[in-house]
């Protein structure tokens, strides 16, 4: 019901449309001097609009209520000197205009057709790419003992509600949403007996650690080069950004670059303080979740230095959200390999719909 409501309207238009184009053309016809002139050929352009834009009733219509119009009966050949136009003459213009008029909707259609099946093949595609970001994020994510369970989606609420009030770009808040979860990727590239040690790193094994924002940052500066899509390039770019700078500081006493203030991405500044409330109020394997209250205190401390200053006021704005999504995000205590298993069998099926719909 719904896509005949939204139809019929347009086809009404349409027909309207061709309708009085026709008539307008035909009294040009007529004051012009008659159809043995070159004006009968304006009726292409109700005859072309009709076909493309409308429904085969609209497109038959027109060709035939032009003929009609132009037909011996009502449209001299010579209106000044009453001279009539052959009925041969009238038939074969008919049939053209009848002709023209199908091949065009035939070719209308077959574009159309064509282009809804890219269409929904683009779509699929993306949530393909979706999924299989998805996945190397849960593969990235099992070889950290640290950013298990909910990790991932807990950050991306958190930045969703510091970011609702914002005055910046929908889009660019969308992009940290979205981009926010890849934040870590570089620890793949972070031995495991570094990554999983269960004690104190040393200050080498730290410096090791403290690569993966480089990692992560080359692994998306490659995939950034391949995207020709517009709008995924952008939330590639963000995530980026945040990638190579999440661990820099508005004081300049972060890495890897050691970037001070403004000199920081703004995406880089929200996956910071998101990334830090939730490694201070969630459960590690060396130590119990921080209460909320002291997780506030330790970042409102942190304003300025550690943490940008807006971003910071906004966060003291809505932290008994950040509390709520605490809380209601759990992790469940999902296993690696699990989650790696599913990850690879949700890519499985929406590479098997992309097959399907090719």
């Amino acid at each position: 019901m719904k896509v005949q409501k939204l139809e019929k309207p347009k086809q009404i238009f349409v027909f309207i449309i061709s309708f009085l184009s026709c008539i307008l053309f035909s009294a040009i016809v007529y004051y012009s001097g008659g159809t043995a002139f070159v004006f009968p050929h304006l009726f292409y352009f109700s005859i072309s609009f009709s076909s493309l834009y409308g429904n085969w009733f609209n497109a038959l219509f027109t060709p035939i209520f032009s003929a009609i119009l132009l037909s011996p009966k009502w449209m001299p050949a010579y209106v000044s000197q009453h001279i009539m136009q052959s009925n041969i003459g009238w038939l074969f213009r008919s049939l053209i205009f009848v002709l023209a008029a199908i091949i065009i909707k035939v070719i209308s259609n077959s574009i159309q057709k064509k282009e809804y099946l890219n269409t929904i093949k683009s779509k699929q595609m993306l949530r393909f790419q979706e999924a299989a970001f998805k996945g190397i994020l849960n593969l990235a994510e099992s070889a950290d003992p640290d950013t298990t369970g909910r990790h991932l989606e807990r950050l991306s609420s958190y930045a969703a509600v510091l970011l609702e009030d914002m005055k910046i770009n929908p889009t660019e808040k969308e992009n940290i949403i979205s981009a926010i979860p890849f934040h870590d990727i570089g620890k793949v590239g972070i031995p495991d007996n570094i990554l999983q040690k269960p004690g104190k790193l040393t200050d080498a094994e730290f410096e090791i650690v403290k690569q993966h924002p480089i990692i992560g940052g080359e692994i998306f500066e490659n995939i950034e080069r391949s995207i020709i899509e517009e709008d995924l390039r952008q939330m590639i770019k963000t995530a980026k950004e945040l990638i190579y700078f999440h661990h820099e500081r508005p004081d300049g006493k972060g890495y890897p670059l050691g970037l001070k203030g403004d000199e920081i991405p703004f995406a880089a500044k929200v996956a910071a303080l998101c990334d830090v409330y939730d490694a201070l109020s969630s459960k590690r394997p060396y130590k119990d979740p921080i209460p909320h209250e002291q997780c506030v205190e330790i970042i409102k401390a942190g304003r300025g230095t550690q943490f940008d200053e807006k971003i910071v006021d906004q966060f003291l704005n809505v932290h008994e959200k950040f509390k709520e999504i605490a809380e209601n995000l759990k992790d469940e205590g999902i296993s690696a390999p699990q989650k790696i298993l599913e990850s690879i069998d949700t890519i499985r099926k929406n590479k098997n719909k992309i097959n399907d719909a090719s």
